[in-house]
Parts: structure tokens; sequence; C-alpha cells
């Protein structure tokens, strides 16, 4: 039996508020699930980004080689984490891979001898009965005391028995918050002189862990619990001592020499056990999860974890018709428990419902260890440096909630809240405040909507009104843009609509292809599939449009027709269906910083919000003032004409634009029903605020003209309207944070090309929101236009 564990001490020197602050993923919900996957940093994320964004610019190899010297030091930081040696760290993929390539090397056979925990994961306990099977290896289940650890003198009692190879146990396992004596099983192996495999898992990055003081000769984890890596990493540890009697059952060439032609060498360490390809992206974030965990001090945060995990296991021992279902030996951060009457998935769906995320854990997991204790199933929190008393409450609230069936008292809602958007407050509180639900709008109300943040959209006209930029049947998209800083967020644009036309079941999009004619010589846009093409080419691929002579032209195959009207429904009813609170005919009269959040002042009343989302086009500058003298609101003429003969719609035409002396000339072939849809891209400066004028004679005269050259297979034009363009110097669009109000991001003057960015730039918002960094958009950014006369940046 295991001496009892003592209750940790009520002080640690962490700043769980700082810590908060680092970790993006603490504004969408209350997160007890670092057994499962932790959430990471704003670090590590940037950092796993910025490789990948590197390789993306550089090529694979070319990054790998300008990285190679943090790729090296990740080992070191592996070796200091557990006090080993770097030569005895393998990077493997995850845990699991580094058991398999480890019991391979071991060469288990029949007359062998394995010596297991109850504690052993699912993965490892298969893989062990699967040599007993198939290769004669006896797999002995060593008893637990009465502790619900492993019962020290029956392993004496083993290995004085017989031999065995090797002796395995789960340092933490993953269906209870019991922590095996491993120190104690280390020792008593090096005294038989028997192996100890350990699985660290679910104990490095909450426990200390020192392989010399455990006593293992091998230790394999996982970097993506309470490490707080990227998934897809872990790490191998295998002794010095060990390192010449194994080699890998399947070499590779990161860790062998092909030295004949039938024979081969093995690297001298542990890189042996690696393969050549990895993922050097999230490589380098395990490195920075690791540099961070050591920064902060392994003791300070087991305490931290230690702390909130036996608060939280009292907590919810208190709650009638609740049972932790951990041993006495528990400690740590993993609390297991069950609800009368309700089963484990049952729970934490509805935890889920109410922001608080926790996971639940079947028998078929931990089997040698549930079954004994007739558990079917438990539900699992985990705690971490990020989980504050806030956190807890809102936890053990819901779980009495869900125990007793009575809804509690709530002060506020669910769900984590960025800072100033909580406490004793006479109006509305809300995590984000969206505030214009044109395309961008109702896209960023999605986004956060479905990711737990509650969040309320504010209209200040009718949902799908005509008065700004994103009304009306058609919008055009394109991979064609003049620089290649656009391509991922183009990229990110056509993958966003086909995800929101399958969540939503609507079409949204019409491939059509799309040609774009200049004059020879003097074109500027380009693309990823796009090509440049002559005269005849042009006019091959466009019979419907008459190219001018002296001109080339940019086929785009993947342009086509965006269903403006069903894509800007279909995101409010995504969005109102994930939770958020959707508000037309409320203008905001006025908002002011409060604290790290803000107050957003409507005829209703005051919002206490987190953040403030803004997406007001047109209207931008009025709620922003000190963006207004870079923003130019331009009226724009659209009008149809009819298709009579069939040659204005795909095949024969498709998506296009013309630069003519008089200006862009733009169209949409006759997809809608409605017949040919073009416009000039520009025109006159207006107030957003004003009685917008009708098309004069004079501009329909013009469009009227330009198509007969240009279109002649059109008929008469049948109807025209008008829209707002919000437009930049350089015509790019403004994403980020206000400048000196990081509590404000906005998404406007998009330059009447923005329509098509609808789902990137409403995932970058609620990126930005949320706390997580785009560098990507930095040419995007309000920042640049600090050099325009008159803006307050």
């Amino acid at each position: 039996m295991s001496a009892p564990r003592p209750v940790p001490d009520a002080t640690w020197p962490l700043d769980t508020a700082a810590q908060r602050a680092r970790t993006p993923g603490c504004a969408t919900g209350h997160h007890f699930n670092s057994a499962g996957a932790a959430l990471p940093t704003a670090e590590t994320l940037a950092t796993v980004v910025g490789h990948l964004r590197l390789e993306s610019l550089a090529g694979g190899y070319e990054a790998a080689r300008e990285a190679a010297p943090r790729l090296e030091a990740v080992y070191g930081l592996a070796a200091l984490t557990i006090g080993a040696a770097p030569e005895e760290i393998a990077l493997v993929e995850s845990a699991t891979a580094g058991w398999q390539r480890i019991l391979h090397a071991l060469r288990l056979g029949p007359g062998d001898r394995v010596l297991a925990a109850r504690s052993s994961y699912v993965s490892s306990a298969l893989h062990l009965l699967s040599l007993e099977r198939e290769h004669g290896v006896t797999v002995e289940i060593l008893d637990n005391g009465p502790d619900g650890a492993v019962d020290l003198e029956h392993l004496d009692r083993a290995l004085r028995r017989a031999p065995a190879a090797p002796v395995t146990a789960a340092h933490v396992p993953t269906s209870s918050g019991l922590v095996e004596p491993a120190a104690e099983l280390g020792a008593l192996c090096r005294t038989h002189g028997a192996p100890f495999l350990l699985d660290a898992t679910q104990s490095l990055g909450q426990l200390p862990v020192d392989v010399t003081a455990l006593g293992c000769d091998l230790l394999v984890a996982t970097g993506r619990k309470f490490l707080r890596g990227p998934r897809g990493t872990g790490l191998l540890y295998v002794g010095a001592e060990r390192l010449g009697h194994l080699a890998p059952g399947a070499p590779d060439v990161r860790g062998a020499r092909w030295t004949g032609d039938r024979s081969w060498s093995v690297s001298p360490g542990a890189r042996r056990f690696e393969t050549w390809e990895a993922a050097h992206a999230l490589r380098l974030g395990l490195g920075c999860a690791l540099a961070d965990l050591r920064a902060l001090g392994t003791e300070a945060v087991a305490a931290h974890i230690a702390h909130t995990g036996h608060g939280l296991r009292a907590d919810l021992a208190a709650i009638p018709g609740v049972t932790v279902t951990d041993p006495p030996a528990a400690g740590g951060g993993i609390v297991t428990f069950t609800v009368d009457g309700r089963t484990a998935p049952e729970v934490q769906a509805e935890l889920t419902r109410r922001q608080v995320h926790v996971t639940s854990v079947p028998a078929g997991h931990g089997r040698w260890d549930m079954a004994p204790r007739g558990l079917t199933a438990v539900v699992r929190a985990s705690v971490h440096v990020y989980n504050d008393t806030d956190d807890v409450r809102a936890l053990t609230g819901a779980v009495r909630e869900i125990a007793t069936g009575r809804p509690r008292t709530r002060r506020g809602t669910g769900g984590t809240r960025p800072s100033g958007a909580s406490g004793a407050f006479g109006g509305e509180s809300a995590d984000a405040v969206v505030v214009g639900l044109g395309a961008h709008g109702s896209a960023a109300l999605y986004q956060l909507a479905r990711r737990g943040v509650r969040v309320i959209g504010l209209e200040q006209f009718g949902l799908g009104h005509d008065r700004g930029s994103s009304h009306g049947t058609t919008r055009m998209i394109r991979r064609a843009y003049p620089d290649p800083v656009w391509d991922p967020l183009v990229e990110a644009a056509h993958t966003g609509w086909a995800e929101l036309a399958e969540e939503s079941g609507e079409h949204l999009l019409t491939r059509t292809g799309g040609l774009y004619a200049h004059p020879a010589g003097q074109g500027t846009l380009r693309g990823p599939g796009c090509t440049e093409v002559d005269p005849d080419t042009a006019r091959a691929l466009a019979p419907g449009l008459r190219i001018p002579d002296g001109y080339t032209a940019v086929h785009d195959p993947a342009a086509g027709v965006l269903h403006a009207d069903t894509a800007l429904r279909a995101q409010l009813a995504l969005a109102r269906a994930a939770g958020a609170r959707i508000r037309a005919g409320e203008p905001v009269v006025g908002w002011e910083p409060d604290g790290d959040g803000v107050l957003v002042h409507t005829p209703r009343g005051r919002i206490r919000a987190g953040r403030l989302v803004v997406c007001a086009g047109p209207w931008t500058g009025g709620l922003l003032p000190g963006l207004r003298p870079a923003l130019r609101v331009e009226r724009i003429v659209n009008a149809y004409f009819a298709d009579p003969t069939g040659d204005l719609a795909p095949p024969r035409l498709g998506a296009f634009s013309l630069e003519l002396p008089q200006g862009l000339l733009y169209g949409i072939p006759a997809v809608d029903g409605r017949g040919l849809k073009v416009g000039f891209d520009g025109g006159e400066v207006c107030d957003p605020d004003a009685a917008r004028r009708p098309a004069d004679e004079k501009e329909l005269r013009a469009l009227a003209e330009a198509v007969e050259t240009f279109l002649p297979a059109a008929g008469p034009l049948r109807e025209h309207l008008t829209c707002l363009y919000t437009v930049t110097p350089d015509r790019r669009f403004l994403i980020g944070e206000l400048p000196g109000r990081p509590q404000v991001v906005l998404a406007s003057a998009c330059s009447g090309h923005g329509f098509k960015f609808a789902p990137a730039i409403g995932a970058a918002l609620a990126d930005l929101a949320c706390g997580l960094p785009r560098p990507d958009l930095g040419f995007l950014s309000p920042l640049r236009l600090a050099a325009e006369p008159g803006v307050a940046c």
C-alpha cells in the first residue's frame, strides 16, 4: 500500500489570471479536459502556425534547415523536464507510438512474462494481450491494494517468483485521479533486475517526473495533455543502461544507416526509434510547451493543479446524488465522478451545453481498473493552471443542477467571459457583441456562437436590408488577386463556403470560371490555378464576352457566383441555432471602454461585453471616429440586362471584368433568373445616413453602352439597384484590433471585394475576439492607416 497522499498546500506562486490571459481558449468556455487535450498557450499556437507558414513560403526541407537549432533544442528541453540526457530522448507522434516501438524492441516471445498494473491504458493493454495471444507472452495483472494503487507486496512476491520483462504501469490512469507509487515500483524493479516501463501520459506536466527518482528504465508520454503541447507529439525515454540492448523492430533512415547490401547500423541514442518523417511545426510547438513548463516551474504547476483538483474533488463529493469515483490514492488534477440516474455521456452532453467541457471515460478504456470497481463509465474533469475559482463554480454548479434537476440561480450566464463581462451590473451582459449583421457580421456571429461564446448580434435595420453592402442575390468569388499575400485568405474563403454549404444544406456557390481582361502588359492579377491567356483563348473560354483587340486575360477556373442572400440567411440561421441572440432594428448609439471590456449603448439599454466586434460597413466611421478620415463611402450602381439567347450564362460566360478607359467593368453571368449583372467599380462619395438617390439616366446609359459594346448578346436593361462601398486608400480591408482598444475588433472597408471572404473573415474575427493571434492578417491591420491625415490610431 502506498503512503496516504497529503492534502496539498493552499498557496501556490502561480498567477492564474496571467495564465488565462495567455490561453485563448479560456474565452470559449470552462475547460476541464486537460487529461484529454489541454488548452495551448498563444505562444505555442503562434510557434506551430509560424513554422507552417515558413514551410508554405520556403518549402518543407528549407524550413527544416532553418529551424534545425530549435528542433534540436526540443530534445534538451524534454531531457531537462524528466531528468534525462538528450541522447536518451526520442520524439514520437504519441505515447502509444513510443510504447509500440519499445515493446517491439524488447522482442518478447514465448516464456517471457509481463507484469502489468490495473492502471494500464486500453491501447497498452490491448498490445500486451495481442502479444500473449500471438507470441506466447504471459501477461499477469497486478493486484491493487485497499487504496486503489498497485499492491507493492504483491509485486514483490511476483518478482521473486520469476523474472519479468518488463513491469509496466500508468503513473496516472485515464480512468481516475489515482497516482501510482511509481518510485516504489521502480525501486522494486531495480532490486529484482526487471525493466520498468512507465506510462507518464497523464502525469508529465501535472506531476514532477524524474526518471532517476522514479527508477524507470523506459518512459512514454504525450504532448497534448498536461504538457499543453500540440496533438500529434510525444516522447520516448530509453535509459542509457537499456539502449545497448534494444534496437528498433523496423529500422528507419532517421535512426539507422544502411551500410551494405544486407547490413545496417543503428544510431547510438534513442533517436534510433524515430522515423524520418515528422511534423516539425508540431515538434516546435512541443518545445514551446516544454519551455513554458520549465519557466513556470514544475513544482509550482503541480501545486496549483493539486490544490485545484483537491478542492474540486471535495466540492463534487458534497453534491447530493454525485459519487466521486477516485480511489483513496488519488491526487493531482484528475477528478472522476458519476451522477445518480444519469449516464456519463448524458452528463457530459449536459455540461457541454452549458459551455463546461469535460469528457466521459467508458470501461473499455480502462477495463482492468474500472470493471472490478463495477463502473461502466465515469465523467472525468481535469484541471490546469488556467482553471480558476469561477471555472470550478461553473462546473460544480452545473453538476448540482443536473444531479438535482433544479436550475441554479445564475450570477450572469454560462461560459467563460473576457474580462469586463461579469460582476454586478444593471444591464445585459455577454461575452461579445457583434455590430452589423451583413456578410461579415453574420459570419462572425456564427463563428463565435459555435465556439460557445455568449454573443449578441445587433443590426440597426432589418435583417437582409438593402441600405449597405451585403444585399442582393449574387456576388463574385475568385482566386485571382494581384498579390500572393491574399492567397491564404482566398483559400480559407473557398474552404469556408464549402463548409457553410455542408452545414446549412444550402446551395451557396455556382462554379462558372472567370475571365479578367486587361490591356496587354498591364495586368496585375494572378493566383493559384490561374493562367494568363491570349485573346483567342479568352474568346473561346467566354464566347459571350467580346475581348477588345490588344487585350489579354487571366483565366480563373475556380471563380464563380455566390448566392449572397441565401448565404446571409444561412449564416444567421446557423448562428441562431448555435445560441446567438439576434436583434434587428436596434442601432448602437455609442460605446465606451469598461476595464478590459466595453459598455455598448442602444435605445434598449446597456450591454456589458468582453469584446465588441464592429462590422458596420459604411457606418464604421460613425462608431469608430478615429478611422473616419481614411474611409470613403461610395455609391455603386448595378444593372441587370436580359439574356435572350443564353450567351450570357455558363458555360458561354462566367464571372468577368474588363479594364476599360472609363473604369473597371465587372459582371456576373445570368445564373439567378434576373439576367446579366454588371457594374463599374467605383462611384460618387455619399453619406450612408442620407437618402440614397437611385441610378440616373447618365449612369445607366454608361452601363448600357458598355454592355452593347462588349456583351452584344444582351437584351434590354431590366432593373437596376445601388449599394455602398467603404473604401480605404489602398483598397485593402481593415481587420484587427482597434489601435489602443484591444477589446474592440473590426472588419470593414472591404472596398467592393469583401463579400467573397465572409467565412474566412468571420473566423478571423472570432479568433481575435477570443484572443487568438492572427499574424497572417497583418497586411490588413488598421495600424497601417496611422500615416493617413487625420486618422487617430
